[in-house]
């Protein structure tokens, strides 16, 4: 079975029936060879679920498959699974039951890799709407690093909602209790836990491995460029050889490293020497995102960020020199160039959440869109989560990414899936 049928896969479902399980997020954690897969499946109200393994590979499932995958899962025995589902599904062959039930249990298991654990989501890779009705919530959600008692109260609340997976947004000098707190709730959740950062503020004393003991799953690393002088003038003077060390350091306390490339016009010259020095340092995954400059901006506004109307061919030649080095890479949504700020200070910003299937919530609960104005939706301690999904600021999101965005100039670039990078309406703004 190929990774585009195990994501396509569907279990056939008998008669109508009320849904099996309560609608919410289970969380499993599941040995091989020593080493553990965490497991989170999602419910949907109507029965259909997500089986999503490290926050890297997901299975669609019928509401007959959701209650296989939690029988499998908590370990029942082959008799007893078999029972649940003829008590639930009248009419459903012994037979029939059994074989979905071994494609299950096959497809859990091709789940069970540990070692693939990229914690992030785009649309190719799901190969789902993001606002299709199956799904309730995002699969990801960027939080900046705020103090405790304001995380704590705010990550139980996303694990109520059904959100499995945080990115901790780490400041400039960030302080090292408050990550090490927010890693430890998420992980006493059952959170996938990652923190975003500038090597700089995340290579103080021993926070590295007091984040790799709280649990940590993985770790984003700002990387300009391979060339030294060209990455420093981006995210400051001796960045460059911290991140070196701090890449290999992640490494050895055994979390999984990604890198954020920044795309502006300095960037792009090295980029195929900074992906393939970094893939020589055990780097194999990374996530780009472009500032881009709206039609109108003078040269000295857009200071070096990338016009829009060069999104297509620069994308282009990213994505078949990523695919040439065979690195695995995430789009994130295009931010757009803001005159008032310095470009350093964009970079170091970096996007506003994870792709297309994440969003921002802010410390204080305010939840913001992957895409368009800054805009909140709605706050999660004030309003039920079901009148933020269908706020006008996700409605309009959603509505552009429904409609068809490739075309004849670019029918085959991944960046495309959810909005043309042409277009600021598909941007983001900070």
């Amino acid at each position: 079975m190929n990774k585009d049928t195990l994501r396509k896969w569907l279990i056939p479902q008998w008669g109508k029936v009320k849904p099996p399980i309560t609608p919410g997020l289970y969380h499993y954690m599941r040995a091989s060879d020593g080493l553990y897969t965490r497991f989170h499946l999602r419910v949907e109200p109507d029965g259909r679920g997500l089986l999503i393994a490290n926050a890297a590979t997901a299975a669609r499932l019928s509401p007959t498959g959701v209650l296989m995958a939690k029988g499998v899962l908590e370990e029942q025995a082959e008799h007893e699974i078999i029972t649940n589902v003829q008590a639930r599904f009248k009419g459903a062959p012994t037979e029939i039951v059994q074989g979905d039930l071994q494609r299950v249990s096959g497809i859990i298991n091709m789940l069970l890799a540990p070692e693939d654990n990229t914690p992030v989501f785009n649309l190719d890779e799901l190969n789902l709407t993001v606002f299709e009705s199956q799904l309730f919530a995002p699969l990801e959600v960027s939080v900046p690093l705020a103090a405790p008692a304001q995380l704590v109260l705010l990550l139980d609340q996303l694990w109520q909602i059904g959100i499995p997976h945080v990115t901790f947004l780490a400041p400039e000098t960030p302080e090292p209790t408050y990550l090490i707190r927010a890693i430890e709730r998420a992980e006493d959740l059952g959170m996938i836990a990652g923190v975003r950062g500038r090597a700089t503020d995340l290579a103080h004393g021993t926070l590295l491995h007091d984040i790799a003991l709280a649990g940590v799953d993985h770790i984003t690393v700002l990387m300009a460029a391979a060339d030294t002088a060209e990455h420093d003038a981006l995210l400051g003077v001796g960045d460059h050889e911290t991140a070196t060390q701090l890449l290999a350091d992640i490494q050895a306390n055994e979390v999984y490293p990604v890198v954020e490339i920044p795309l502006v016009e300095s960037t792009l010259p090295g980029l195929g020497e900074t992906l393939a020095a970094l893939q020589a340092r055990g780097v194999h995954t990374f996530s780009f995102f472009a500032l881009v400059a709206p039609d109108g901006l003078s040269d000295e506004e857009r200071a070096g960020a990338l016009p829009a109307q060069a999104m297509p061919q620069t994308a282009d030649w990213i994505e078949e020199t990523a695919d040439n080095l065979d690195v695995r890479f995430i789009w994130q949504p295009p931010v757009q160039r803001h005159p008032s700020l310095a470009l350093t200070q964009q970079v170091r910003q970096g996007p506003r959440c994870s792709g297309d299937v994440a969003a921002r919530i802010e410390p204080n609960g305010d939840v913001i869109p992957p895409r368009g104005p800054y805009q909140p939706a709605g706050n999660v301690f004030r309003d039920a989560w079901q009148t933020i999904w269908q706020h006008d600021a996700f409605t309009r999101y959603r509505e552009r990414v429904a409609a068809p965005t490739r075309c004849v100039d670019c029918p085959g670039l991944a960046l495309c899936a959810a909005d043309c990078p042409r277009e600021p309406a598909g941007w983001s703004f900070q």
